[in-house]
C-alpha cells in the first residue's frame, strides 16, 4: 500500500530536498537570451548547457511535477529541446517501444521476445514508417528532424538508463525519423488493427457445425444469442435527429446472418486460425488484436457549452484508457514559440515520448481530446499462395487466375544472451516459413501473409490494414500546434489517417464540437448492398482469389483523391463521418460506445449512405455502452437537479464507480428471490430462498447504490485526498461488500448461463468476451416473458434437472449462483484474502481489485515496489483501488473471475483532465499515473501517482508569468560554441 505515516513522507521530502541542494551547487549564472527573468523568479537555476544543434539559447523551466515548458526562439528549438527533455526523462520506454514495433525487441531483453519481434516483423510496421519517411514533405520532414536531432544530442552525452546496464549493454543506438514514425504507428495500430476477423470466423463455423449436429439454426444462435453486435446500453453521442446526417433502413436482405455462409474456407484454413489464434493470445503487445470490439478497455470524453455551464463558458473532461504501466504512457510538456518568423507556437498537454508534438491537450484558445473510435479498417482474407518448385517457398498469390508477384523480405533476429557479457547478441535460427520470410502482397495496401499452413504452404492468411502504407499524422499533429479554432482543428483531422478516434474539441469562444476520424476504405460488396453473390460480411474472413467481391475499392481513375488522402483506395467520405458542432442540446458524450446508432437493432448492415450510395458501415460493433450508459445518467440527474455543470461536477464524474450492469441485473435478482419466498413456490427454488447467507446478499442488494469502493483503510478511492488514507465510513465499507458478493456472483451466473449452454451444446472454448457474454445474458433475461428461457434460435439458456417450470428454472440459475458465489468467498480459494470467512462483512471490495503499474523489467522498477507503494499483501500484489467492470473511472476486469488475484486490473486513465474554456484561455487540470521521469530513484518516478489514485489533479500553468511562479527548475541551453 501507498505509505501514508509522517516517517514516509519525510523521506520523499529529504529526497527532493537532497535534489535541490545538488541542483544549486550546480547552479551558475544565467546568461540573457530572451526577456529578463523576474526578480523574485522562486526556481533554481541550473548549470547552463552547450549543446551541438541547437540554433538559438533556449529556456527550460520545471514545475513541481518536473513538467518542462519549453521556452524557444524558433520552431527548431523548440522541438529539439522536446527530443532532449523525452530521453533525458523516457530513454529506456522510447527504446522498448521503437524495439517493440520494430520486431527488435529480443536484442535486448533476450528469447522471451522472439515470437513477438517474429510477429511485428511480419507485420511491418517498421516498413510503413519507412515509406511514410519517403512520402513526407519537406516541412513535416523537418518537424521530424529537429526532434531527432534533440534525441541524439542527448544520447551523445552518454548517459546510460539503469534498465540498458541491467540489461547488459553498454551503449545507445542513434534515434531516427522511421524510429518516430514507428512509434507513431505502433501507438495508432494498438487503437485500431484487428484480427478479431480469424476468431469470429472460427466462432462462427464452429456455431454452424453444432447447429447441424444439434438441430437448431447455429448462425441465428451465433448473430442474435451470444455475439451481438447491439451493445448493453443504448446511449449515442449523437442521437437520431441531433444534427447529424441520420443513415436510413436499407433492403431486409442485407442481414449479416443471411450472409455468413464462408463457404470457401476449408478445414485446412481453419486449423491455421487456429495456430494463428493461439499465437497471437500468447503475446500480451498483440492479443487484443484478437477481442476488439468486445474489450471494455477504452476512454472517456464529455464537453459542455456555456448554456449548459455554471460559469458560462464551456468545459471538457478526457481520460483516454491505456495500459497502466509503469513509466506511465503520457508525458506532459508545454511547447512554446513567442518571437520569429515561426511564431506564434503555444501548444501544452500530453505527448508520446519518442514522438513529436502534442497528441492531447491546448492552445490558448482550444482544448481537444479523444476517445478511440471502433472503425473496421481491417481485413483478412483467405489467400492461394503459389510456390516456386525450385526454392520451394512462395512468390506470390492466385488472384482471379492469375498469379501476382509478392514482395519477399528475408529476416535475421538478434538475441541478447543475458549471460554476463556485455553486447553478446546472437542470431536466432527461424525457419523461412515460420519468420525468417516475410511474404507482402501489394494488392493488400502492400499488407503481409501472416500465417502459411506448415503442411500446405499454398493456404495462407494475409491481413489488409490502412496503416501498412504512407500515413500523415504527424501532418495532424504539427498542424495542430497551432490550430486557434475548431475550424482549424477540423482542417488539420483531415490529415488523421489511421487510429481513427472520437474527438471533442472546444474553444474560448463557446463551441464545442465532435469529429470522427480516420480513413474509412469503402468495399465492393458493401457498396453494391451486399450483392448476392458478396459472400461474408467484412468482420469475417474474406475471399482472396478474386471470385467474389470482396476488395476495396480502387481509386477512380477519372477523379482524383484529395491531396490529404493516404490511402489508395476510396474512402467514406469525411462528411459522412459522424460529426456534430454545437449540438442543440449543449453537451456531447462519448465513451467509446456507438455514435450514431448503426448498431442499436443488432445490424450494423442494413443501412445506406446518402443518396442510396451502398451501405452506411462502420464497425461490427463498440463498446457496450457500460460507460456511456452510466454517464448520460450522471447528465441527465445533473441537468434535473440545479441544470449546470460546474468543473468540480465534471471531476466528480470522472471518479464515478457506479456500475451500470448491477443496475440491471440485481432487480432480475430480488424478483427470483421473491418468487423462492412465495408459498407455492418450487421447493427447489424455495431451498435457495431460505438460505441465510442468501437472505443475507439479498438484503444488501436491497439497499446498495451500486458503486464499488474499496471499503478498506489501505484502499485508495475517490475524494479520498493526498497525505494519509482515511478509515473507510459504515456506507462505504457496505457498498464494499455488496460489490464483492455481485462481482463474484455475476462471474458464477455468466458461468452457468453463457458458458453452460454452450458446454451443453459442443461449444465450449467457443464463447464470447466480457462484454458480449453480459449482453447475451441482459438479452436472454429481457426476452424471457416473449421467449421463455430461450435464445432467439431456439436454445435453452436455463436447464434445471427436476425443475419444469422456464421461470422458476431461470430463477433457481440466478439464486443458485448466489449462492455458489457466497461458497467460493468462504472457500480455501479465497482464503488468502477473506481467511475462509462465513461473515459476509469480511468481504471487502480492496481486497480483490488492485493494481500493479508494472514495468517491462518488473520489480525494483514496477509500482509497488517502486516509488514508496507496497502490495496490500504478498499473496495480494498491488495497491487496492475503486472501480469494476465497466465502471465510468474505467479498471475493468474479466467478468468471469473467480479467484482472488482474477479482479485485478491493467487499463485505464492514462490521464485526467478537465478545463474551462474562458475568454483569457483554458483553466486545465490533469493528473497521470505516475510521473514525468522514468529514472528510479527520482523522486518524480512515481509522485502523480497518489493523486491519481484518490482522483485528484493538479492546476497546469500555462501562460508565462504563471510558469514561472510554478517553477521548480530553471536552466537555459545553448548552441554549442564552434571549436
Amino acid at each position: 500500500m501507498k505509505p501514508t505515516s509522517d516517517h514516509a513522507s519525510s523521506a520523499r521530502n529529504c529526497a527532493l530536498a537532497a535534489t535541490l541542494i545538488a541542483s544549486i551547487v550546480l547552479a551558475l549564472a544565467v546568461l540573457p537570451a530572451h526577456a529578463a527573468e523576474p526578480a523574485d523568479d522562486p526556481a533554481v537555476k541550473l548549470a547552463p548547457v552547450e549543446i551541438d544543434g541547437l540554433i538559438e539559447t533556449t529556456r527550460v523551466r520545471r514545475d513541481q511535477n518536473n513538467v518542462p515548458h519549453i521556452f524557444a526562439l524558433n520552431q527548431h528549438d523548440a522541438l529539439f529541446m522536446l527530443g532532449y527533455v523525452h530521453s533525458q526523462d523516457r530513454f529506456f520506454q522510447m527504446d522498448l517501444l521503437r524495439r517493440t514495433f520494430s520486431g527488435r525487441l529480443a536484442a535486448v531483453v533476450g528469447e522471451a521476445a522472439l515470437d513477438q519481434d517474429i510477429q511485428f516483423r511480419t507485420l511491418g510496421l517498421h516498413r510503413a514508417a519507412a515509406r511514410t519517411e519517403a512520402a513526407m514533405g519537406e516541412e513535416d520532414l523537418a518537424w521530424m528532424q529537429a526532434y531527432v536531432d534533440g534525441v541524439n544530442a542527448w544520447i551523445a552525452q552518454g548517459i546510460l538508463p539503469p534498465e540498458h546496464q541491467a540489461l547488459e549493454l553498454s551503449s545507445l543506438e542513434p534515434w531516427t525519423i522511421v524510429d518516430s514514425i514507428t512509434l507513431t504507428k505502433g501507438l495508432a495500430f494498438g487503437l485500431s488493427f484487428d484480427l478479431d476477423d480469424l476468431d469470429r470466423t472460427q466462432s462462427l463455423l464452429a456455431f454452424q457445425a453444432a447447429g447441424q449436429a444439434g438441430g437448431f439454426d447455429g448462425t441465428i444462435l451465433f448473430f442474435e444469442d451470444f455475439f451481438r453486435s447491439q451493445p448493453f446500453d443504448d446511449a449515442l453521442s449523437i442521437p437520431q435527429g441531433a444534427g447529424t446526417t441520420s443513415p436510413a433502413p436499407a433492403v431486409a436482405d442485407a442481414d449479416p446472418s443471411a450472409k455468413a455462409e464462408s463457404r470457401y474456407l476449408d478445414a485446412t484454413a481453419m486449423r491455421l486460425a487456429s495456430s494463428v489464434v493461439d499465437r497471437w493470445r500468447a503475446i500480451p503487445a498483440l492479443s487484443k488484436a484478437l477481442d476488439r470490439p468486445d474489450s471494455e478497455t477504452g476512454s472517456n470524453w464529455w464537453i459542455a457549452d456555456g448554456s449548459r455551464t455554471d460559469s458560462g463558458f464551456p468545459l471538457i473532461a478526457n481520460d483516454p484508457h491505456l495500459g497502466l504501466d509503469t513509466p506511465s504512457t503520457f508525458y506532459e510538456v508545454q511547447m512554446r514559440v513567442r518571437q520569429g518568423v515561426d511564431a506564434p507556437l503555444n501548444v501544452f498537454g500530453v505527448s508520446f515520448a519518442g514522438t513529436p508534438g502534442i497528441i492531447q491537450g491546448c492552445t490558448p484558445s482550444l482544448c481537444w481530446g479523444s476517445t478511440v473510435n471502433a472503425l473496421d479498417v481491417t481485413d483478412v482474407y483467405q489467400e492461394e499462395l503459389v510456390i516456386d518448385p525450385m526454392l520451394g517457398l512462395p512468390i506470390g498469390t492466385r488472384y482471379q487466375g492469375e498469379v501476382e508477384p509478392a514482395e519477399i523480405i528475408f529476416e535475421t533476429y538478434e538475441v541478447n544472451q543475458l549471460d554476463g557479457m556485455l553486447d553478446n547478441p546472437t542470431v536466432a535460427d527461424v525457419d523461412l516459413l515460420e519468420g525468417g520470410a516475410t511474404l507482402v502482397v501489394p494488392r493488400r495496401n502492400h499488407g503481409p501473409v501472416v500465417a502459411i499452413d506448415p503442411v500446405d504452404p499454398t493456404v495462407a492468411f494475409s491481413v489488409q490494414y490502412t496503416g501498412w502504407g504512407p500515413t500523415f499524422e504527424t501532418t495532424f499533429i504539427r498542424l495542430l500546434s497551432r490550430a486557434r479554432t475548431i475550424e482549424d482543428f477540423r482542417e488539420a483531422l483531415q490529415w488523421f489517417d489511421v487510429g481513427s478516434q472520437n474527438w471533442a474539441v472546444a474553444q474560448t469562444d463557446g463551441a464545442i464540437a465532435y469529429f470522427t476520424s480516420a480513413e474509412m476504405p469503402l468495399r465492393d460488396d458493401l457498396q453494391n448492398l451486399m450483392a448476392p453473390d458478396g459472400g461474408v460480411p467484412p468482420f469475417f474472413v474474406r475471399d482472396g482469389s478474386g471470385a467474389l467481391r470482396h476488395e476495396w475499392l480502387g481509386l477512380d481513375p477519372d477523379a482524383m483523391p484529395p491531396a490529404n488522402q493516404a490511402l489508395p483506395y476510396q474512402i467514406l467520405p469525411f462528411e459522412e463521418m459522424p460529426q456534430i458542432v454545437n449540438p442543440a442540446a449543449g453537451y456531447i458524450l462519448n465513451a467509446n460506445n456507438d455514435p450514431v446508432g448503426t448498431t442499436l437493432d443488432n445490424d450494423p448492415l442494413n443501412q445506406v449512405r446518402g443518396g442510396g450510395e451502398g451501405l452506411f458501415y462502420l464497425s461490427p460493433g463498440y463498446a457496450s455502452g457500460f460507460r456511456q450508459g452510466r454517464l448520460l445518467r450522471l447528465f441527465l440527474d445533473e441537468l434535473d437537479g440545479d441544470g449546470s455543470f460546474s468543473f468540480a461536477d465534471f471531476e466528480r464524474f470522472q471518479g464515478n464507480v457506479e456500475l451500470l450492469d448491477p443496475e440491471i441485473l440485481v432487480p432480475h435478482l430480488l424478483e427470483a428471490f421473491d418468487r423462492g419466498t412465495a408459498g407455492d413456490a418450487d421447493p427447489a427454488l424455495a431451498a435457495l430462498a431460505a438460505d441465510l447467507g442468501v437472505v443475507e446478499a439479498i438484503e444488501r442488494f436491497e439497499t446498495w447504490d451500486y458503486s464499488f469502493p474499496t471499503g478498506i483503510p489501505e484502499g485508495y478511492d475517490a475524494g479520498d485526498g493526498v497525505g494519509g488514507l482515511p478509515a473507510p465510513g459504515a456506507a462505504e465499507i457496505e457498498a464494499s461488500v455488496a460489490a464483492t458478493i455481485y462481482s463474484v456472483w455475476r462471474g458464477q451466473v455468466v458461468q452457468a448461463v453463457i458458458d453452460g449452454t454452450l458446454e451443453r451444446i459442443g461449444l465450449n472454448g467457443f464463447g464470447p468476451g466480457s462484454s458480449q457474454s453480459m449482453t447475451a445474458l441482459r438479452t436472454v433475461l429481457d426476452r424471457f416473458g416473449a421467449l421463455g428461457g430461450n435464445g432467439a434460435s431456439g436454445v435453452d439458456f436455463f436447464v434445471v434437472d427436476g425443475v419444469d417450470d422456464p421461470a422458476d428454472e431461470r430463477d433457481v440459475v440466478l439464486l443458485g449462483a448466489l449462492l455458489s458465489a457466497l461458497d467460493l468467498l468462504a472457500s480455501d480459494t479465497f482464503g488468502v484474502a477473506f481467511g475462509n470467512s462465513l461473515d459476509q462483512s469480511d468481504y471487502r471490495w480492496g481486497k480483490l481489485h488492485r493494481i500493479t503499474f508494472d514495468h517491462p523489467l518488473g520489480a525494483p522498477f514496477s509500482m509497488p515496489p517502486a516509488a514508496g507503494f507496497d502490495d496490500l499483501d504478498p499473496n495480494l500484489p498491488g495497491v487496492a483501488r475503486q472501480g469494476g467492470f465497466g465502471a465510468l473511472d474505467a479498471s475493468a476486469h474479466s467478468v468471469r473471475a473467480d479467484g482472488p488475484n482474477e479482479f485485478t486490473f491493467g487499463s485505464g486513465p492514462a490521464r485526467r483532465f478537465v478545463g474551462e474554456m474562458t475568454p483569457d484561455g483554458p483553466i486545465m487540470r490533469e493528473v497521470i499515473p505516475g510521473g514525468q521521469t522514468a529514472v528510479l530513484g527520482s523522486p518524480f518516478y512515481g509522485d502523480q501517482l497518489e493523486l491519481w489514485l484518490v482522483n485528484e489533479t493538479k492546476p497546469f500553468a500555462w501562460k508565462p508569468n504563471d510558469v514561472v511562479d510554478a517553477s521548480l527548475t530553471f536552466q537555459v541551453f545553448m548552441p554549442a560554441a564552434a571549436p
